[in-house]
């Protein structure tokens, strides 16, 4: 059996996947597979993964019609044969000299690993799944997980194959209960970048960013019903603080967004009546402080109101700046 199965989900991200590859590709151990499924690209992402995989015979590639970033990590999760596995965005990238390193924390006790990227250094941790939740160290972010794939398959979970947006830490929130050891290390080892504006997460299009919204808001409302069903765990009002956390972040998103007044309006009442709405306390003082706002519907709408108009003002302002300057 391999140790590590690097799983690569990639849609149109032919000008970002060889500095992905290259990540890997330069500190490759033996024990380590790469797995790509190009999700029905439109541009030369296959192409660009076969031409690797033809040098490389660490890589895998598949092809499959395009239906989404979750149907596209359930395709992996059932194609991978690694002891754990690891899934890496097609346009983000591992730091160097990580791989050897986190080979070696991947012990026959460990369940899931959870390391640092970017600018943030996480505290150091062991443990277990149900403390880790406790202590509210868990987080949506997949790629910074490397998880046992058996965990996974004994448990059959699988991500939401209907969503393109939360289905990462709906997966995450599934698993942390079945993990007997947790470790979190400071080892940055993974680098996140939004500089991909074609891809499946991070497309700018407003038809995208209302799909991401969308999608945010059926997983909040799908959260709501799993919460129902373990309300009686001992992670349960851990979790419900993470359910408040998701509505506060939910409704700041609306602010800038082209969404109507009576669009916010349906959207309130779809999560009052679901009963997420209004939210309640999410753990942490500033979103708590947020939420005593925009808990009540008119004081919501018209803080949108306001905001909307202030950056209306805002544009109109910079606009006869220059104007006058020409």
């Amino acid at each position: 059996m391999k140790k590590l199965s690097i799983l690569i989900p990639a849609y149109n991200s032919e000008r970002w996947l060889p500095r992905c590859l290259t990540s890997i590709l330069s500190q490759i151990k033996d024990g380590v597979e790469v797995i790509i499924v190009d999700d029905g690209s439109t541009d030369k992402t296959l192409q660009c993964a076969r031409e690797f995989a033809e040098k490389w015979s660490c890589i895998e590639v598949f092809t499959k019609k395009n239906e989404g970033v979750g149907a596209a990590r359930n395709f992996l999760l059932d194609k991978a044969r690694g002891e754990f596995i690891w899934f890496v965005d097609s346009d983000d990238y591992i730091v160097e000299g990580c791989l050897s390193l986190l080979l070696n924390e991947l012990s026959e006790t460990l369940d899931l690993l959870s390391v640092s990227y970017n600018e943030v250094n996480l505290n150091p941790f062991e443990g277990t799944g149900l403390e880790f939740i406790k202590m509210r160290l868990i987080n949506g972010y997949l790629w910074s997980k490397i998880i046992r794939r058996k965990i996974i398959n004994d448990t059959n979970i699988r991500f939401d194959s209907e969503r393109c947006s939360q289905e990462d830490w709906f997966f995450l929130m599934h698993v942390y209960p079945h993990l007997n050891y947790v470790k979190q290390i400071t080892l940055k080892a993974y680098l996140y970048c939004d500089d991909n504006g074609q891809s499946v997460m991070r497309g700018l299009g407003m038809e995208h960013k209302r799909k991401l919204i969308a999608d945010s808001r059926e997983t909040i409302c799908k959260f709501k019903d799993f919460l129902n069903d373990i309300w009686q765990e001992p992670y349960a009002e851990t979790y419900e603080q993470w359910l408040n956390f998701s509505v506060a972040g939910y409704l700041y998103s609306l602010f800038p967004l082209d969404y109507s007044i009576d669009e916010v309006k349906n959207d309130v009442n779809i999560f009052r009546e679901k009963g997420v709405y209004p939210a309640g306390d999410t753990g942490i003082r500033k979103f708590n402080v947020f939420l005593s706002i925009v808990n009540h519907t008119c004081l919501y709408v018209l803080s949108i109101r306001l905001y909307r108009l202030l950056l209306l003002n805002k544009i109109l302002t910079k606009v006869r700046t220059f104007s006058k300057d020409k």
